[in-house]
């Protein structure tokens, strides 16, 4: 048994323990209460008969047996018995009527009770020495007129005789309970203490990074509601590991296309210049030359700009120019400069829009780049002779801006990661580094734009820009 069982067990015992102890104190309480009780009762059973018998002595002639009765009233009943005239003196005192044996000032101060009220009284006090004392006074009447007081006096004694063998008895039970009761505790510790040990057992299979690991404990309680939350954690912790293991392959992927991204155009500039210099290119083939190392600058330069503008988005503290600027000219400005790419192949763009101007703080250029991006990969990944929509509504204090495409489509997998930083899609035929949506992506961040991607393989892709009016 663990430390947590242990201290379990020991506040069950103790607890088992303390109840022990108020049972057979109770018990002894209510014992007790009940003696005494039934030693009043009889008391009073007593005295009533005594009045009684006085009361008819006091109705016949003669004195033929009572004062034998008199005299022995204190041994008939076990008690001091008292019977006070209403002048004050009695009628007789304790075993021997004739002797001096007087009553105590407390007999007397009963009996004026009973003669002012002409009731019943019962009382029980203690004296110096902590012993009860029940009094007992009783008015007796002859002809319906009061006379004397009879007043009974007894000393309680707990005879142990009484006590001894109910109190074993529940000795006997309250131990028994107790061991039956160890035993059950041992094992009700251990079943509550089940389900802990197996989330214990999870929580190291998790810090070993088994996130396989999963409690299946269902209880509808605190300890089911933890080793649901542990699940969850398993699971959680299991997404984000393969979530870094694919960044991790992302990573990879986009710096060894990275290095061949720069290593093909660096590679194609040396050569040519070497050729040239070294004479082993004919003069009539020089300018094919020429323009081919200024093709491959251009595409090393737009690599490298693109690098260094994800840089200055992705860092909040580098700040955008902003400035007020009508939206619906930035995207004619992007279709005019898409357009010519998208006759290459043969692709129509249609534009069409409700409204005459769009207000917003952004800048300008950023905002045109983030289209361009759109469309370039719309007519990009797009057949030829097949057609761009362009969509613009407004509604509520927010333009939508749609672009839909009638291309290759991607897949629910890509679409899922599409937009993070190194990743690019399966189709390795198109070039490109894989930063163009990335880069759209934290253009709108800036620009508090939201955008939803809906697309189908085999069917096309559609970006909806949602985007509210600041001015």
């Amino acid at each position: 048994m663990n430390k947590i069982g242990k201290k379990l067990f020991g506040y069950f015992f103790l607890v088992m323990i303390f109840f022990s102890v108020v049972v057979f104190t109770g018990y002894y309480g209510i014992l007790k209460y009940q003696l005494i009780g039934h030693h009043e009762e009889e008391l009073v059973d007593k005295a009533e008969i005594i009045k009684r018998q006085l009361e008819e002595f006091c109705c016949t002639d003669g004195q033929v047996g009572k004062g034998a009765y008199l005299k022995y009233l204190d041994d008939i009943t076990l008690a001091e018995v008292y019977v006070i005239r209403k002048d004050g003196e009695p009628f007789t005192c304790g075993k021997n009527p004739d002797s001096e044996k007087q009553a105590s000032a407390k007999v007397k101060m009963y009996a004026n009770q009973v003669f002012s009220t002409e009731k019943s009284i019962l009382e029980r006090v203690k004296n110096e020495n902590g012993k009860s004392i029940l009094y007992v006074a009783e008015p007796v009447f002859e002809e319906g007129e009061l006379i004397s007081a009879l007043v009974m006096v007894d000393t309680f004694k707990m005879e142990w005789d009484n006590f001894v063998v109910p109190m074993l008895v529940l000795l006997f039970c309250l131990l028994l309970a107790i061991t039956v009761s160890i035993f059950l505790i041992v094992f009700l510790v251990k079943r509550f203490m089940k389900p802990i040990h197996r989330i214990g057992f999870v929580t190291k299979e998790l810090a070993n990074g088994n996130y396989q690991a999963k409690v299946g404990i269902y209880d509808n309680n605190e300890i089911g509601i933890l080793a649901k939350e542990t699940d969850i954690l398993a699971e959680k912790l299991d997404d984000a590991q393969r979530k870094s293991e694919r960044m991790n392959k992302m990573q990879k992927d986009y710096i060894t296309n990275l290095s061949h991204e720069l290593r093909t155009p660096v590679a194609v500039i040396r050569s040519s210049l070497e050729a040239i210099k070294d004479g082993m290119v004919a003069p009539e083939e020089v300018l094919d030359y020429q323009n081919q190392i200024l093709t491959e600058t251009v595409s090393l330069q737009r690599l490298i700009n693109d690098m260094l503008e994800l840089s200055r988005l992705e860092n909040e503290d580098f700040p955008i120019e902003k400035d007020t600027m009508n939206l619906y000219e930035a995207l004619e400005d992007s279709i005019r400069s898409v357009r010519l790419l998208a006759n290459d192949h043969n692709i129509e763009i249609e534009y069409s829009r409700k409204g005459e101007e769009w207000l917003i703080d952004g800048d300008y250029g950023r905002i045109r780049q983030m289209f361009i991006i759109v469309l370039e990969n719309a007519v990009k990944y797009s057949k030829n002779d097949t057609k761009i929509q362009i969509e613009v509504y407004e509604k509520e204090r927010e333009c939508f801006v749609s672009v839909q495409d009638e291309g290759c489509g991607i897949s629910k997998e890509d679409q899922e990661m599409i937009f993070e930083k190194f990743y690019r899609t399966s189709d390795m035929k198109k070039t490109g580094t894989g930063l163009g949506l990335v880069i759209m992506k934290n253009i709108a961040k800036r620009h508090d734009i939201d955008f939803r991607l809906t697309s189908e393989v085999g069917k096309g892709t559609k970006i909806l820009f949602i985007i509210p009016c600041y001015i």
